[in-house]
């Protein structure tokens, strides 16, 4: 209640409990009402199984919705049952209820409560979504003259008949979704003369009869979407005359329906996706010449007939996605001079025309992704000036001709991903100085031209993830200075040389992760002074070197995780003082030197689970104030020797940060419980006493000696 006060007093609203707006003995509770412009009674959630015996006068808006109403009573909204004049009626005004909107949605009603609404004449939006309403019977909402919304999605409702909208001639919206709806009797909308939207999805309506829509001149929006429909009948729309958006879609449609529509010239958006249709009717779809949004996806169409765009010159938008296109005849998309999207992805498209696009000058997206394409023609593309999305990932590209985007000057989003690509010639993005975003994961590139990247200087991601590239030319990355994330994962990388990173000071994430990588040269990441994720995962690192992360000072994220390191230099993480998350689980970790992490005061994540640690130097975890989850499960702790008291004094002391079970290796016991040892075992060694430089220096020198 009071978090409700708060946002509504933040609004410019009042809650008026006892005592608050309304006078003594003429209270909201249950309740809560707003004294505002318009004056608003919330009884949301509130077990109610009637309506509140006192509603307070002036009233506009009620919402009992999700509550246990069954019924109303005839005299729940009559003005004597609101009481006497309180602080939400004017002074000199005869008491009234006059509610605008009345929402009893999610209640337990199974029938219209037409009595009851009989006494609010002036209601222009009532919600009955939700309820057990079975039928509508003639006349049952006929004093609501003045309503313009009608909500009843979500009940029982069967057919639709005759009168059961009478009196309503204001009505604009009318919501009947999710219902069991099987029939629209002709004439059951005839006095709807000026309803613009019609909602009928979710229902069972396979067949519709001729007539059904009788008396709806001035229907804007029709939705019959997932009905059943199999096919509609001549006749089945006439009337629909000023008719803008038809959905037809999700239904089991074999063909289109051709009589059906023949007098909806005013149609603007037209939905056939998810159905069954094999073909395009030659003539159809011109006839629909103020078409702007059409979607013939998810069907079965092998082919689209020459000429069946014809006259669509204001069409904007064109969903063939999903189909079984083979291919794409020359010209077939000329006469859509504004379309601005094209959708023809997973279609079974194995080669292209040269001019399969042509006259498409509007076009902004083209989508040709999840085909069967295995080139491409050197002039696809010259014609479309103004595209700025491409989409040919997942095909079976094996290569692109070098001038194939050299027109696309406009071009932000390139995804050439999934495909089959050995080499990119030097050329192929030469002019797209637009460029954002380009994808060229999961290919079979072994190497790229040094200049490859040079015309992309507004590049900000680029993703090389999954190929079989071994080496960067040393040039290659050098104009990507707008460059904020570089993905290379999963290549051959044994090693990166120092500097191939020097003018990328934008970069904010690089993923190296998934390679061959065996250390991390000094100095490495020097110029990356804006990175915040790093990602060094599944690599074969052994050692992490003094300031092997040094340059990187706003870094938040470090994942070195499933690598091979047996030791951690003492300055590894010099100077990542905002690091919050290090992931060095996974590896073969057999201690820590106690400075390990003094320099990580804003850490707040740290994996260490899955090494081999026996114990923890003392002081080690001490510098981490923020931290908040701690994994250290999954190590030999050595509880049998004295080193192991400051884990078990640390464990005790932050029980809240640490995840999982960690136990001691020989009798899987707590290891918090390790309180103190009288005297040392003679089988505990003086590890804990060495050097940590010595540790790591000997470590080292056995890596360089496998190595060498």
């Amino acid at each position: 209640m009071k978090a409700l006060l708060l946002v509504l007093g933040g609004l410019g609203l009042a809650l008026c409990p006892v005592g608050m707006c309304s006078p003594a003995g003429d209270p909201c509770p249950p309740c809560e009402c707003t004294n505002s412009a318009v004056p608003i009674m919330w009884c949301i959630d509130k077990k109610l199984d009637a309506v509140p015996g006192k509603i307070p006068l002036g009233i506009q808006e009620m919402f009992l919705q999700n509550n246990n109403i069954s019924s109303l009573r005839p005299t729940d909204f009559l003005p004597e049952g609101s009481g006497r004049d309180n602080a939400l009626t004017p002074p000199g005004r005869r008491p009234r209820i006059h509610l605008l909107t009345l929402d009893i949605s999610h209640n337990a009603l199974a029938s219209v409560p037409t009595a009851a609404l009989a006494a609010l004449q002036q209601l222009n939006k009532l919600y009955l979504t939700g309820n057990q309403i079975t039928a509508l019977p003639p006349g049952c909402l006929g004093n609501l003259s003045r309503l313009k919304e009608l909500h009843l999605s979500e009940n029982r409702l069967r057919v639709l008949n005759p009168g059961a909208f009478s009196g309503l001639p204001v009505l604009q919206k009318l919501m009947l979704s999710l219902n069991n709806i099987t029939s629209i009797v002709p004439g059951a909308f005839r006095q709807l003369g000026e309803l613009e939207l019609l909602q009928l999805t979710g229902n069972r309506i396979s067949f519709i009869q001729p007539g059904a829509f009788e008396g709806l001149k001035g229907l804007k929006q029709l939705y019959l979407r997932s009905n059943g429909l199999h096919s509609l009948t001549e006749g089945s729309l006439d009337g629909l005359d000023q008719l803008q958006v038809l959905s037809l879609s999700h239904n089991q449609l074999r063909t289109v329906p051709v009589g059906a529509m023949v007098d909806l010239q005013a149609l603007k958006d037209l939905y056939l996706n998810n159905n069954h249709i094999a073909f395009l009717p030659e003539g159809f779809l011109p006839r629909f010449k103020r078409l702007v949004i059409l979607d013939l996806s998810n069907n079965e169409l092998a082919q689209v007939p020459e000429g069946s765009f014809l006259g669509l010159t204001k069409l904007k938008q064109l969903d063939l996605s999903f189909n079984n296109l083979t291919g794409l005849t020359t010209g077939m998309f000329c006469p859509l001079l504004n379309l601005t999207i094209l959708n023809l992805f997973n279609n079974r498209l194995d080669s292209l025309a040269g001019l399969a696009f042509e006259g498409l000058v509007s076009l902004r997206e083209l989508h040709l992704d999840n085909n069967r394409i295995s080139s491409l023609p050197p002039e696809l593309f010259q014609k479309l000036p103004d595209l700025k999305e491409l989409q040919l990932d997942n095909n079976l590209l094996s290569g692109l001709p070098e001038a194939i985007f050299h027109n696309l000057t406009n071009l932000r989003t390139l995804y050439l991903d999934s495909n089959r690509l050995r080499a990119v010639p030097a050329a192929t993005f030469r002019g797209l100085g637009h460029l954002r975003e380009l994808q060229m994961d999961k290919n079979n590139i072994t190497s790229l031209p040094e200049t490859l990247f040079d015309d992309v200087t507004e590049l900000r991601i680029l993703q090389l993830n999954h190929n079989r590239l071994s080496a960067l030319p040393r040039g290659a990355l050098e104009r990507l200075a707008n460059l904020k994330e570089l993905q290379l994962s999963g290549n051959l990388f044994t090693a990166v040389p120092r500097g191939i990173f020097k003018n990328l000071r934008k970069l904010k994430e690089l993923h190296l992760d998934s390679n061959w990588l065996q250390t991390v040269e000094s100095g490495l990441f020097r110029d990356l002074q804006r990175v915040e994720e790093l990602q060094l995962q599944f690599n074969h690192l052994r050692y992490l070197p003094p300031g092997g992360f040094a340059g990187l000072p706003r870094l938040k994220k470090l994942l070195l995780h499933n690598n091979r390191l047996t030791a951690v230099a003492p300055e590894a993480f010099e100077g990542q003082g905002n690091l919050q998350e290090l992931h060095l689980d996974r590896n073969a970790i057999s201690s820590l030197p106690p400075a390990a992490f003094r320099n990580l005061a804003h850490l707040t994540l740290l994996h260490l689970n899955f090494n081999r640690l026996a114990y923890l130097s003392e002081g080690l975890l001490d510098p981490l104030a923020r931290l908040k989850q701690a994994h250290l499960y999954g190590n030999p702790w050595d509880c049998r020797c004295p080193s192991i008291l400051y884990l078990g004094r640390w464990l005790r002391e932050n029980p809240t940060v640490v995840e999982g079970s960690v136990e001691c290796w020989s009798d899987r016991s707590p290891v918090a419980a390790v309180k103190a040892f009288p005297s040392v075992p003679l089988h505990c060694t003086s590890a804990p006493n060495q050097s940590p430089h010595l540790l790591y220096y000997l470590s080292l020198a056995l890596f360089l000696t496998a190595i060498s």
